[in-house]
């Protein structure tokens, strides 16, 4: 897996996340509370996001150039020991082969798994944030003395 992607701890979010769960026991004096913890959720799965987009591009960057040099240098010399005449098939055919282009191909799709995971969870929190203010800031829901 990717260095960059090590890095990112989500774990931080499980705390965030167990919040969700709590809304519907939620009473208009803890509301502000859950916006802020909501809030924090939000502003650190978003700096998680940031490094996972980055990641993802340089996998893709990566990636790219594996497949080049396994195109370009390393399916000549493989044709070479398998004693197959070298043709613009033959390179693509060996692409798919080289392990650098699987390892490639496998960071690329950790990359993306992990950008998705976390726009999922931005979404999450998002809505669990709107949640929170709609019953905060609803006139109609429970009584003046709520909470008291």
């Amino acid at each position: 897996m990717s260095n960059e992607l090590q890095t990112i701890d989500v774990s931080r979010l499980a705390e965030y996340t167990k919040k969700i769960a709590d809304i519907a026991t939620l009473n208009k004096m803890m509301a502000p509370n859950y916006l802020r913890d909501f809030i924090n959720a939000m502003d650190v799965t978003s700096s998680m996001l940031s490094k996972a987009v980055k990641a993802n591009l340089d996998a893709k960057t990566e990636l790219d150039k594996v497949r080049a040099i396994a195109y370009l240098d390393k399916s000549e010399d493989y044709c070479k020991s398998k004693g197959i005449k070298m043709s613009n098939g033959i390179r693509e055919a060996f692409v798919d082969l080289d392990e650098d282009v699987i390892r490639a191909k496998d960071k690329l799709a950790a990359t993306e798994a992990m950008v998705l995971f976390l726009k999922n969870k931005y979404q999450a929190f998002r809505c669990a944030h709107d949640d929170v203010k709609k019953i905060s800031f609803n006139e109609v829901q429970g009584t003046a003395f709520e909470g008291f």
